[in-house]
C-alpha cells in the first residue's frame, strides 16, 4: 500500500499500457525535463571551479541576474570562478570576457535532490467530501520543482491534480475529487518534476472506504449523576463535518483511572453515555472517538477530560482532587448563575420559616393561658365584691340556734303548717 512499487500498480500500468485510448508507461506519468546541451550539472551544496577554453589571463566574468542586468564576479588567478557550497540560487548563465569580447558562455545548473523513500498520505474526512492528499519531501525541492498527484484506475486515463505547499506545515497538499458512492480501488502517484530531474517519489492504493478519517468528537464533557456515587455521565458532539445523521457514527468511550494502566471500553450510538462502574471519589480520564456505522476503521481520539463521581460531602471524607465541571463561554449564563443563588437564598430562608411560626404559636398559646388565669381572678374578686349587692337574700343569718331542745313540728302537726323564728334586726342594719 505504501511502496513505490507493487503488484497492484504494475497490474494498472500494464493493463492501462495495452488499453488503445490510456496507452502510458511510468515514464509518461511523470515526464523528464529537458536540459541545454551545454550546462553543467553540479551537486547541491558542492564547491564548484568554473572556466572555458580561451578564458584564461586578465579575464572577467558576468552574470546576468533574472532582469538581465550583467554584474561582475571575482575571478581568480587563471581566469577561474570558484563556488564554495553552490545552492539553487547560483544557478545562472555565466559568461567570460576577454579584452570586452566575450568568449564562452556556461549554463550552472544544479542536480535535484532525490525524494526515493518518501510517503504519501491520502483520507477524506466525509463520504461527500473529496479525498485530500499530502506529500512531505525529505529533502530540499528545487524552487522550479513542480508536485503533482496523479490517480489512475483500471482501463481509465490518469487523472493530473496540482498540489499546493504549505510553508507552516512542510508538506504539499493535494485535492481530489472524489464521485460519492464509488468503492473502486484508487491508485496515487505522486510526481515530482526538477530542473534536472523528475520521479515517481511516492504511491498509494486503497480502495476509498480505507481512506476515510473521521475527526475527533468534539466538546467531551465529564459530570457526575446526583445521588450516583459510582456514576459518571459523557457527553460530546459529533466530529467536524458530521452534523448530518444521514451517515450514522458509532463511538467508542475509552475510561480509566488516573495513574492506572487498566482502562475499560464501550461502545454506543448515541451522544452520550452513563459509566455505571466509576470509583467512588476518584479521578477519571475518559476519551472518545467515532467510526462510521458500517465500517470499521476508527477516527481519531478527542482530547483527554476528567471527572471524579458525585460525593455526599455530609457524609463522606471529600477526595483531595476536587473537580469542576468545565464550562465553556456558550454554556455560562449569568442570568442562570443570579437565579441559582436567589433560589438558594429563598430556599435558606424557607427553611427557618416552619421553626419560627411554631415558636410563636407556642409563645401565643403561653400567653392566653396566662390571660385566662389573669381573667378568672379578676372574676373571682369582682364576684366577692358584688354578690351581696346583686343577691342580698342569700346573706347568711348571725342568729344563734334554738335552746329549747323541743322539735320545731311535732308529728302530729299538719304538714302545711311551718314554725319559723326571725330573729331581730341588729342596730345598723
Amino acid at each position: 500500500m505504501g511502496g513505490i512499487t507493487g503488484w497492484w500498480s504494475l497490474f494498472i500500468i500494464l493493463v492501462s499500457y495495452g488499453h488503445p485510448t490510456t496507452s502510458y508507461t511510468p515514464g509518461t506519468l511523470c515526464p523528464k525535463p529537458e536540459l541545454p546541451d551545454d550546462a553543467i550539472l553540479v551537486d547541491l551544496l558542492s564547491n564548484v571551479n568554473l572556466t572555458c577554453t580561451g578564458c584564461e589571463g586578465r579575464v572577467s566574468w558576468l552574470r546576468r541576474d533574472p532582469q538581465g542586468t550583467p554584474r561582475p564576479l571575482n575571478v581568480t588567478a587563471g581566469g577561474h570562478v570558484v563556488f564554495y557550497s553552490v545552492t539553487y540560487e547560483d544557478e545562472d548563465t555565466y559568461t567570460c570576457y576577454k579584452e570586452q569580447t566575450p568568449v564562452c558562455s556556461v549554463e550552472l545548473i544544479v542536480r535535484d535532490e532525490p525524494q526515493k523513500d518518501s510517503s504519501l498520505f491520502c483520507y477524506h474526512q466525509h463520504p461527500t467530501h473529496n479525498i485530500t492528499c499530502k506529500w512531505r519531501p525529505r529533502k530540499v525541492l528545487h524552487p522550479k520543482s513542480t508536485v503533482t498527484l496523479i490517480k489512475v484506475r483500471v482501463l481509465e486515463g490518469a487523472t493530473y491534480y496540482p498540489c499546493t505547499y504549505n510553508s507552516s506545515e512542510g508538506t504539499f497538499t493535494c485535492s481530489v475529487f472524489y464521485n460519492e458512492g464509488d468503492s473502486r480501488r484508487h491508485v496515487f502517484y505522486m510526481c515530482v518534476s526538477g530542473r534536472t530531474d523528475s520521479e515517481l517519489t511516492a504511491n498509494l492504493e486503497a480502495y476509498v472506504k480505507d481512506l476515510l478519517h473521521i475527526g475527533p468528537p468534539l466538546s467531551v464533557r465529564v459530570t457526575p449523576v446526583e445521588n450516583h456515587p459510582r456514576k459518571l455521565r459523557v457527553s460530546w458532539r459529533p466530529p467536524e463535518y458530521w452534523e448530518s445523521p444521514f451517515y450514522g457514527l458509532v463511538y467508542q468511550i475509552l475510561y480509566g483511572l488516573e495513574d492506572s494502566p487498566h482502562s475499560s471500553n464501550v461502545t454506543t450510538p448515541d451522544l452520550s453515555f452513563i459509566i455505571d462502574d466509576a470509583v467512588m471519589g476518584m479521578k477519571h480520564l475518559i476519551r472518545v472517538r467515532a467510526r462510521e456505522e458500517y465500517q470499521e476503521n476508527w477516527g481519531s481520539w478527542s482530547e483527554e477530560a476528567a471527572g471524579v463521581p458525585w460525593t455526599d460531602r455530609t457524609e463522606t471524607t471529600p477526595v483531595p482532587y476536587e473537580y469542576n465541571t468545565p464550562k465553556s463561554e456558550e454554556d455560562y449564563d449569568p442570568e442562570y448563575e443570579d437565579k441559582e443563588s436567589e433560589d438558594l437564598g429563598r430556599t435558606f430562608r424557607y427553611n427557618w420559616i416552619a421553626p419560627g411560626v411554631s415558636l410563636v404559636l407556642v409563645i401565643l398559646f403561653l400567653f392566653a393561658i396566662w390571660i385566662r388565669y389573669q381573667e378568672i381572678k379578676i372574676l373571682k374578686l369582682k364576684w366577692g365584691f358584688l354578690r351581696p349587692l346583686l343577691y342580698p337574700s342569700s346573706k347568711v343569718s348571725t342568729a344563734q340556734p334554738p335552746v329549747s331542745d323541743s322539735l320545731l313540728m311535732s308529728p302530729s302537726s299538719s304538714p302545711s303548717s311551718v314554725a319559723i323564728t326571725v330573729s331581730p334586726l341588729l342596730e345598723g342594719e
